[in-house]
């Protein structure tokens, strides 16, 4: 009789036992979520880069400078929520990235940014192109004002549990860009990750978790509303990014509270409910002015309340002396920040929309008269906004007219970044935001360039959506070395270029408060009076189809034909340098000493 054995088979496991810092990094934004990454590598962030690359979960952009990664993954976060990430090679790239990351920071969005540092073995020792003239490693010094937080991890190990850190302080609370300094060497140093061990990033990352507010504090603001006969909302950028759009309708149309936005906020509510009374601050409308300036109970939805917003806390402006203000933030530093609060609530807007909404119950708020006072506001407002839309003439189109034919061939959903400068304002009044549209506005940095380079973040991070960049033309210039982006990668990007020849709010600042100008309008400082710079002669140049309007009646033609191409398009509206937006009812007067005066209080007599 024959026995046979079986011989048994030996398993190999063919997960590699080790991965390098790169590797470990790259997995980990991958794991996180994060599925652009914008750069431009160099000797010291090479290795990142090429990991990047080597992983399929993790689209590469390759930029033409700095910036426009960062203002990219800036807007990326507000539209999306999500996370883009960014790297920089040593402290030129960072230097050139800095205004992009602080603008973010400024305006509380965020972004992921990887700078890559000089080899430790050469700082202060004259490395190639470290930054060490003040104290060893100044590179981190430069970054830190401008992030949330920094971190410099010293070995892959600590790359891997500082990026666990930054991941979740990147959205904890009030959002903010964070930053790893990565020296040179610990991209090729390997971690141990045996038996496919990686780094954990379920018990280490909860950013997502909406905090609720004190029952009490939320108690406090439902018995306002109760007495309240002339209640309003303010809807701050922090109804945006905290993704409580939603909430925030459903419960203005609940209790018939009419509703305001920032210019950052402006989005957050559309414009087309019978509720909204559009935009409240410096370049506000008159109905939303009105209605903050006259409200007896305010409810504030994330939003600061600082200088552009409150109109330079001028009394009777914006807000008047005798509202109450009810300031919901997620960040107790943000609240009365200028103003007193009545009630202070501190969570997350959808947690605290959702309890106050159950506080409430089915009650209802008798706000009639309230309703019919702003109907008058609104009614005086549309006859001042409309004749301030006269389409001009050939060669000095009006902006208002130029607005207005855009939304009429852009319907929505459409994603708008707004650059800042005169025509800037023009959309916070006159753009009228639809159910889903976003329109971004930098109200913190408030920095010239965002508007093309943000674009590009818009499209990656809503590409559903169509994307516009709005921009003057100073703006414009700022942004040229974001044209081969769009192009190269063939991003639907519909850039408007409202061309002045001029920084036109220094222009028209400069002749109302002298009567001439200085660094104003762009003719060679008064010896080339006819220069223009032909834009549409440097988009083409890039390969982006591009007209020219200088004729008015040519305006809908022109935007239909951008809405009807598949790619990219540029079109240059030659625009009239005196004109400015109407007036709302906000102001801005950057010495005036208002805010000072409003932590007294007046006490009373016996």
């Amino acid at each position: 009789m024959s026995v046979y054995v079986m011989e048994q088979e030996t398993v190999v496991d063919a997960r590699p036992t080790t991965m390098s810092g790169a590797d470990v990094l790259a997995a980990l934004l991958e794991d996180a979520g994060i599925t652009v990454v914008a750069g431009i590598p160099g000797h010291t962030i090479g290795d990142f880069a090429l990991a990047v690359g080597a992983r399929e979960g993790l689209r590469p952009i390759l930029l033409r400078h700095e910036a426009t990664g960062a203002f990219a993954a800036d807007v990326y976060f507000r539209v999306s929520g999500r996370l883009m990430a960014v790297f920089t090679h040593a402290f030129p790239g960072a230097a050139n990235a800095l205004t992009g990351v602080a603008n973010a920071y400024a305006d509380f969005s965020s972004l992921f940014w990887v700078t890559g540092n000089t080899a430790s073995v050469g700082i202060g020792r004259g490395g190639y192109q470290e930054l060490s003239r003040q104290i060893d490693d100044d590179l981190t010094q430069v970054i830190r004002p401008a992030v949330k937080r920094v971190w410099q991890p010293r070995t892959a190990e600590d790359l891997a549990h500082n990026a666990l850190a930054a991941l979740r302080e990147s959205r904890a609370g009030r959002p903010g860009p964070v930053a790893l300094n990565v020296s040179q060497e610990v991209w090729s140093q390997t971690v141990d990750v045996t038996g496919g061990a990686r780094p954990d990033l379920e018990r280490f990352v909860f950013a997502d978790d909406r905090p609720r507010p004190d029952s009490r504090r939320v108690a406090d603001a439902a018995e306002l509303l109760r007495g309240a006969r002339r209640p309003a909302i303010l809807a701050g950028n922090g109804v945006n990014l905290g993704r409580a759009r939603d909430h925030l309708r459903a419960f203005s149309r609940r209790f018939g509270i009419p509703v305001a936005t920032t210019a950052s906020g402006k989005g957050g509510f559309p414009e087309s409910d019978a509720l909204s009374v559009g935009v409240a601050g410096w370049v506000g409308t008159g109905t939303g002015n009105f209605t903050t300036a006259n409200a007896d109970v305010l409810l504030v939805l994330g939003a600061r309340l600082g200088e552009p917003t409150a109109s330079s806390w001028v009394d009777g402006a914006t807000f008047g002396s005798d509202t109450k203000i009810v300031q919901f933030d997620i960040d107790a530093g943000a609240i009365a920040n200028a103003y007193p609060v009545e009630v202070p609530v501190i969570g997350h807007l959808v947690s605290a929309l959702e309890d106050l909404t159950a506080v409430l119950g089915d009650e209802r708020l008798d706000v009639s008269a309230w309703l019919e006072e702003i109907q008058s506001a609104r009614e005086a407002w549309t006859s001042v906004a409309l004749e301030s839309q006269d389409p001009g003439m050939d060669g000095r189109i009006g902006t208002g007219a130029v607005v207005q034919a855009m939304r009429r061939a852009f319907s929505g959903p459409v994603n708008l970044v707004n650059d800042c400068g005169k025509h800037h304002k023009w959309i916070v009044q006159q753009f009228e935001a639809g159910d889903d549209d976003y329109i971004v506005s930098s109200m913190g940095g408030a920095s010239m360039g965002i508007g093309l380079a943000g674009a590009i973040g818009a499209q990656l991070g809503r590409p559903e959506a169509r994307t516009i960049a709005w921009l003057g033309d100073g703006g414009m210039s700022m942004s040229l070395s974001a044209l081969p982006t769009v192009a190269e990668y063939r991003l639907p990007i519909t850039t408007v270029v409202i061309d002045d020849a001029s920084y036109g709010v220094v222009h028209n600042t400069q002749m109302a408060q002298a009567g001439r100008t200085a660094f104003a309008d762009f003719d060679g400082s008064g010896s080339n009076p006819d220069y223009r710079l032909d834009f549409r002669a440097v988009a083409e140049g890039c390969g982006i189809p591009a007209r020219t309007v200088s004729d008015p009646s040519e305006l809908d033609a022109a935007f239909a034909w951008a809405a009807e191409q598949e790619g990219p398009t540029l079109i240059t509206v030659l625009s009239e340098k005196g004109s400015t937006h109407p007036g709302g009812g906000g102001v801005l007067r950057p010495l005036h000493d208002r805010s000072r005066r409003l932590a007294w209080r007046a006490v009373s007599g016996e």
